[in-house]
């Protein structure tokens, strides 16, 4: 089936699809068969520019909507009679441009989201299907022009791409199918130092559902990003962000976590595990309170340290269970949990104007070169990166929920054909 304007003269004879995704809207867009490209878009998020001054001389009314978990912004207009719904709300959200003689809206795959950005805008992420889906809802009629200058530009009606994901149900894609694979972008570094550094950050970037070898680029989500950053860490600002980095990649300072692994390495106590839960634990947490007991700490401190040791019999028993862990293996230090995240944070200190590229790479290589310091593979610091989380998010509200989201991570990246575990050494 061929309706929206298709591929034209578009020469793919020496251009590579910079992801897997793109290889196949380029695989239909040779076909020339816009179902079978609408059922790649089905399944991805797209990013697309939003302007980032929203003032008007108008009144208007800011509607926000959950869609898969990403937010679609709606601007009504009721003050101007009149003036076409469609044109006005589509023109003062998001930054249109013309494409011939029509105004459309670009989108953009991940890969192919521009290095340079018009002045004044910024690139949001969406769901396809639910963004587009919200747009017919609101009458918007805009076409949509996909991956503009690129052999997979093609133009979208909205209502007729609506309509499609409408008949199509099966077709369409949810934001947490996007975590059941890695992805990878082959326009960014896929070996090489920087690449192995990367993938210490592949646990949380396979749970943003974030190709695992993306730096991402200036103003990317620029909103979301630092919405996460001020809501999740409550960081503002470029202080509070390097103040985060600095904390995160801090090796002088154990935090509680690593405090226990310590005094159970220095007093032996638990080394070798028994294989019964019950022993381990309080062989644990006896080492514990003597060590307190010896300095003084306070009692306070003594039942957190108490607890975390609990955690740690219990969660390391869970994955000698579930091999994550060899049957009688044991984690040494959590610290890959704290560097997996500085790899991530440098990520979003880039998108929200934090730092620039060349210092998130400095950090993210930083943070890597520690993680193949500490650890034998990427086995040892998925291990270590499971037992930081569960310990710290688990007893924050459910720490078998928490394990076993984190399995499934750990599993997904060990076994994922297309994964830098698969294909990269730590060390």
């Amino acid at each position: 089936m061929t309706t929206d304007r298709g591929p034209g003269r578009a020469d793919w004879s020496h251009w590579t699809a910079p992801s897997a995704e793109d290889e196949a809207l380029l695989a239909a867009q040779r076909a020339d068969d816009v179902d079978a490209y609408l059922a790649v878009l089905a399944r991805l998020d797209v990013f697309v520019p939003r302007r980032e001054d929203q003032d008007s001389k108008f009144s208007l009314r800011k509607s926000v909507v959950k869609v898969n978990q990403l937010t679609v912004y709606g601007r009504l207009n009721n003050a101007i009679r009149g003036t076409s719904k469609s044109a006005l709300t589509v023109g003062l959200e998001y930054a249109t441009t013309r494409h011939g003689l029509r105004p459309v809206l670009p989108i953009h795959t991940r890969a192919l989201v521009p290095d340079e950005r018009p002045e004044g805008v910024y690139f949001h992420q969406y769901m396809f299907p639910g963004w587009v889906q919200e747009l017919a809802k609101q009458r918007q009629t805009v076409q949509l022009l996909v991956n503009p200058g690129t052999p997979l530009e093609r133009e979208l009606n909205v209502g007729k791409a609506a309509s499609w994901l409408k008949r199509n149900p099966r077709a369409v894609g949810r934001w947490v199918d996007l975590r059941t694979r890695v992805r990878t972008v082959f326009n960014e570094p896929f070996d090489g130092d920087l690449a192995r550094s990367l993938a210490c950050g592949a646990h949380l970037a396979l749970y943003n559902a974030v190709p695992w070898n993306t730096m991402g680029k200036p103003w990317l989500d620029y909103h979301s990003e630092r919405e996460t950053l001020r809501d999740w860490w409550g960081i503002e600002g470029p202080v509070q962000w390097q103040n985060q980095i600095d904390a995160l990649l801090d090796t002088e300072n154990p935090r509680p976590v690593d405090l226990v692994l310590g005094i159970r390495t220095e007093r032996g106590a638990g080394t070798r595990p028994t294989g019964d839960l019950a022993t381990d634990t309080a062989q644990l947490t006896e080492a514990v309170t003597a060590w307190s007991r010896d300095r003084g700490v306070p009692e306070e401190l003594w039942r957190e340290l108490s607890d975390i040791a609990r955690w740690v019999t219990t969660c390391e028993s869970w994955m000698r269970r579930d091999e994550v862990l060899p049957p009688e293996g044991i984690v040494t230090t959590q610290r890959g949990w704290d560097w997996g995240r500085c790899v991530n944070m440098a990520r979003w200190g880039l998108a929200s104007g934090y730092c620039d590229r060349t210092t998130a790479e400095q950090i993210v290589r930083y943070a890597g070169g520690l993680c193949a310091r500490a650890y034998a593979d990427w086995n040892e610091l998925s291990a270590a990166y499971v037992l930081g989380r569960v310990v710290k998010m688990g007893r924050q509200g459910n720490p078998e929920e928490t394990y076993r989201e984190s399995l499934g991570l750990h599993r997904t990246l060990m076994g994922d054909p297309g994964s830098p575990w698969r294909n990269l050494k730590l060390r």
